[in-house]
């Protein structure tokens, strides 16, 4: 099976999604940490013996030919993976022309952070919202799909795990 040219493709790996744009002729253009930074792999690299999942065109992107164009110009650039600040997902929406973040780091970041204010806390009320928090932080990760909005979908798990440390530290 070829996936169409442009398409987002995810590897689920558990604790992370790793995702790449397809060529449309069985390679995926990727940014990987084992991958030694960006190029074009073959579906078998990409998915690392795991199911690719094809989700499309990423919303907002900009024409397919212009997406390949992206990647094949970007690739040249032998820029270094940096899970911070040059991972997966930003190459991804760089290729694609959309705002370049990585949803999966600024959910991990949101959940880090109410885990710190939770375990330094000594108030019940807001050891119990932080805590509260970073539950929801984990849980919005947990339903979020690549392409949504995974900060938003943090926040939604954040503020009902904020109502419920509320109300459990009465």
């Amino acid at each position: 099976m070829i996936f169409p040219a442009g398409h987002l493709l995810v590897v689920d790996h558990g604790l992370y999604e790793h995702v790449g744009i397809s060529d449309g002729e069985g390679g995926v253009f990727e940014n990987s940490k084992t991958g030694n930074g960006r190029g074009l792999v073959s579906y078998d690299e990409f998915s690392a013996g795991k199911s690719i999942i094809d989700l499309g065109i990423l919303p907002g992107s900009l024409p397919v030919p212009e997406i390949i164009e992206r990647a094949k110009n970007l690739i040249l650039d032998k820029k270094s993976y940096h899970l911070l600040t040059n991972n997966c997902e930003h190459f991804v929406r760089q290729v694609c022309g959309v705002e370049v973040t990585s949803p999966q780091v600024q959910q991990a970041l949101f959940a880090t952070v109410s885990y710190a204010i939770a375990s330094k806390a000594t108030d019940p009320k807001i050891k119990g919202a932080a805590t509260g928090a970073a539950t929801g932080a984990a849980i919005g990760a947990f339903v979020t799909k690549s392409g949504e909005d995974a900060v938003k979908n943090s926040l939604i798990g954040a503020s009902l795990g904020l109502i419920l440390g509320a109300i459990l530290s009465k």
